[in-house]
């Protein structure tokens, strides 16, 4: 079959807007791998306590996702995402400096939390255009790729860090002070990558005037009567739930229980991310292949593990050799988990949709987060650390697990 110019120019514009999505998610990735795995034991470093931990982990999630309904549903009706991703990205990144800061778990808590809140303009419009520019039955390919990227520079900018705060030594505010510059600087500059992007322009007329509220309503309700939509947030919450209660106790359980350095926090993180580097080109071509509910399946299985090697590994350099695993686990959800949501949002709403998906996950994480470090508080003060914290690992273990099974009664999306 014989390809006209017309198609060969579009093919061109095509995969010309495709590479600043590669490069947008290397340079992103290095900005949020030089600082995000050590957030936590930054705050447990600077004293925070079971239940601030879940304040920790709350906070962020509820202000990552609270705003997403309102970005995401003015990125439909604009119908651009660069803008968003671009202020967004640039916000988020500036307010790394204000870390290097801080004197108490509190006031990182609070910078995080307003970090996230400020950031989230970008999250759904990113989503939403991967969506734009890449062909459904592309999506897992595509997803692959980008998420593939997007771990070679987060695994980069992880080892590096590690190795530099290890060379630096003195105080936690003394070895993070690099790191934190260059986050910044480099997230900036993510920001920037993408207006290399042809975005169509939106021609019709905008009117703001136009009750924004009533429309974010309009899209609940659109959401409410899309089944399968529905149908993902409701067992995917189940999971993020119980998920979430563990994330407080991770980090206490990194310092106070395996006494883990900061290289050894950045070999956890980076030993993850390589092994899925090595099979996210596999896990990519198999949800656009056999599916993708197959692979969430097995990807929610596999993270029942996690809570069980934290409750029950005996140093940090074992839970480091469990963890390749769910580098595996972590190729095959983030080839499946984006491509299975964006497969069950209706195109002209997509940044709506992933918004509204965002917003219940966030709301459910929070619960979850601050259930989490409240409860491991009453537990560690009545049985003492190790099994006060395996208690409460026992109860994200039973949910993670009741949340799996949930997973099996979706319906694939993929189309043959």
């Amino acid at each position: 079959m014989k390809i006209t110019t017309e198609e060969k120019a579009k093919q061109t514009e095509k995969e010309a807007n495709l590479k600043p999505l590669y490069t947008r998610s290397v340079v992103n990735s290095f900005s949020s791998g030089m600082v995000n795995p050590f957030t936590g034991a930054y705050a447990v470093r600077l004293g925070a306590s079971s239940s601030d931990m879940g304040w920790f982990q709350s906070s962020t999630n509820l202000s990552n996702n609270l705003m997403q309904v309102f970005w995401g549903r003015l990125s439909d009706r604009i119908k651009r995402r660069i803008p968003f991703i671009v202020v967004g990205t640039t916000v988020l990144s500036a307010l790394w400096i204000p870390m290097i800061f801080v004197t108490n778990a509190t006031q990182l808590i609070v910078l995080l939390a307003v970090q996230a809140l400020l950031g989230s303009m970008a999250t759904p419009a990113w989503t939403a255009l991967i969506g734009d520019l890449v062909p459904s039955l592309r999506l897992g390919r595509a997803n692959a790729s980008i998420n593939l990227w997007s771990a070679v520079g987060s695994v980069t900018a992880t080892l590096a860090s590690g190795i530099l705060m290890i060379s630096i030594g003195g105080s936690i505010h003394q070895i993070l002070f690099i790191p934190l510059i260059v986050a910044a600087f480099c997230g900036i500059a993510s920001s920037l990558v993408i207006l290399r992007i042809r975005e169509k322009r939106n021609g019709e007329k905008l009117n703001l005037k136009q009750n924004l509220t009533s429309d974010i309503l309009k899209v609940v309700s659109h959401a409410r009567r899309t089944p399968r939509f529905l149908k993902y947030c409701y067992v995917d919450g189940v999971v993020q739930f119980f998920m979430s209660i563990s994330w407080p106790l991770f980090a206490i359980t990194e310092i106070r229980v395996l006494n883990a350095s900061m290289l050894q926090l950045a070999f956890l993180s980076v030993g993850q991310t390589v092994v899925s580097i090595v099979f996210q080109g596999w896990a990519g071509r198999l949800a656009d292949s056999v599916g993708r509910r197959p692979l969430l399946i097995f990807f929610r299985f596999g993270l029942i593990t996690v809570p069980l090697a934290y409750a029950l590994v005996p140093d940090i350099n074992t839970l480091i050799i469990v963890s390749l695993f769910w580098g595996l686990v972590n190729a095959l959800g983030a080839a499946s988990a984006t491509a299975y949501l964006l497969d069950v949002s209706p195109q002209e709403s997509r940044g709506s949709f992933i918004a509204v998906y965002n917003l219940i996950v966030g709301v459910i994480t929070f619960a979850g987060s601050l259930i989490g470090g409240y409860l491991s508080d009453f537990t560690i003060g009545f049985f003492g650390l190790i099994v006060g914290l395996q208690i409460v690992y026992l109860v994200s273990i039973v949910g993670r697990g009741i949340g799996a099974v949930l997973h099996v009664t979706l319906v694939e999306t993929l189309k043959k």
